[in-house]
């Protein structure tokens, strides 16, 4: 049950119909925790607008950007973003087995050597970030640019920032992303 209900768009002032707005022609729907941060005039302008930007273009191939990002929460445990990036890797290429395969990526022979820097650099910047050594920053501007390296952080970074508001207000997902025993319990 969430803390606190999310905004609808009918009880919604013109200033949060218009960040909606801005979040729909981006997205095509305004996510719970768009809608459940419309509570708080001072932030939801900023944060939709910034996750309106990380949504759109980027350096970074579709693929390799919810790699990091479905890393980032399945190590927070966030099940809203699972959920929803789950469905976004699929539709970028990643199979069930990989997804699977994420939590022991080291194990693994289904991701490339780069893949596994992807995925350890969101592991590391989740859990202990001033403790990344010399020598993984330096693999890591071997194979990426310093435009691709900066673009993963920041994607890591924002989704720590929005699995712990996710987890600590306890938002639920959009039905489209909620699993199949939970969404029939919502009929």
């Amino acid at each position: 049950m969430p803390r606190y209900l999310p905004v609808q768009l009918d009880a919604a002032n013109e200033d949060i119909k218009a960040v909606y707005d801005q979040v729909e022609r981006s997205l095509g729907f305004v996510p719970n925790f768009i809608k459940t941060l419309a509570h708080s005039d001072n932030h939801l302008q900023p944060v939709a607008g910034f996750y309106t930007r990380l949504i759109g273009e980027t350096a970074l191939s579709e693929k390799i950007r919810q790699l990091a990002i479905l890393k980032t929460c399945k190590v927070q445990k966030c099940q809203y973003t699972v959920a929803q990036h789950t469905a976004l890797a699929k539709k970028a290429g990643w199979t069930d087995e990989q997804i699977a395969a994420m939590d022991s990526y080291n194990a693994s022979d289904l991701f490339t050597y780069y893949e596994k820097e992807v995925l350890e650099l969101a592991e590391r910047v989740t859990t202990d970030p001033e403790e990344i050594s010399q020598e993984f920053w330096t693999q890591l501007d071997n194979h990426f640019t310093s435009n691709e390296v900066v673009e993963l952080i920041t994607f890591i970074s924002f989704y720590n920032m929005l699995n712990r508001i996710i987890l600590s207000i306890q938002i639920e997902p959009e039905p489209q992303f909620q699993q199949p025993a939970k969404a029939a319990a919502h009929r």
